[in-house]
């Protein structure tokens, strides 16, 4: 049988553990669901811009990618609405800002052009891939989108793996955690004391 004295010691000894044990749960959750962090070169801008109609096809497509782009393994390519490639040479990172590329083309009658670009991040090595349309004409096309991104590589796996919850709701979560625990601490602490008593 366990007395008062014991008693009053034990239940402030139950709280510390359970406030320990909740604050814990919160770390390990709110470690758990962190956002990894992945640099890619992806697509920020470009002229013309993604998805936006201009009165005659340019002799340059230039793009501004989120950080800097190795020169070797990127690329751009400008498509047609057959398919036919336009782009009448490599794409260029531009040597006084590494963040953006060019790339010269011969546009014809088509209505819509595709920019497809394929970057390697000078920052961390990771390849990044995507696509754009821009029109040519006097109104834009229905359905076309632009500036779409798909990462490849390693790091789209590290991408993948972050759950992409809100911090806010992590938090809550463990809040909620702490709170239940306590209650429940002070529900068995008085259980026991009106089953002894």
């Amino acid at each position: 049988m366990i007395s008062q004295t014991a008693r009053a010691r034990v239940l402030p000894a139950l709280l510390a553990l359970s406030l320990t044990l909740g604050l814990a749960l919160a770390a390990i959750v709110s470690v758990a669901q962190a956002p990894t962090a992945a640099a890619h070169a992806k697509y920020d801008s470009s002229v013309p811009a993604a998805n936006s109609t201009v009165t005659e096809a340019p002799n340059v497509v230039t793009v501004h990618f989120a950080e800097e782009v190795n020169p070797a393994g990127s690329d751009l390519i400008v498509y047609d609405t057959k398919g036919k490639v336009v782009s009448t040479a490599a794409g260029k990172v531009d040597t006084s800002d590494a963040k953006t590329m060019t790339v010269p083309m011969a546009g014809d009658d088509s209505d819509s052009y595709l920019v497809v670009w394929h970057t390697v991040s000078l920052d961390d090595g990771d390849a990044a891939v995507g696509a754009f349309i821009f029109n040519v004409g006097s109104t834009a096309k229905a359905g076309d989108g632009g500036g779409s991104t798909v990462s490849t590589g390693a790091s789209a796996a590290a991408e993948s793996a972050s759950s992409g919850i809100p911090g806010w709701v992590v938090a809550l979560v463990g809040v909620l955690g702490l709170v239940i625990g306590s209650a429940g601490t002070f529900v068995l602490a008085g259980r026991r004391s009106q089953a002894k008593g």
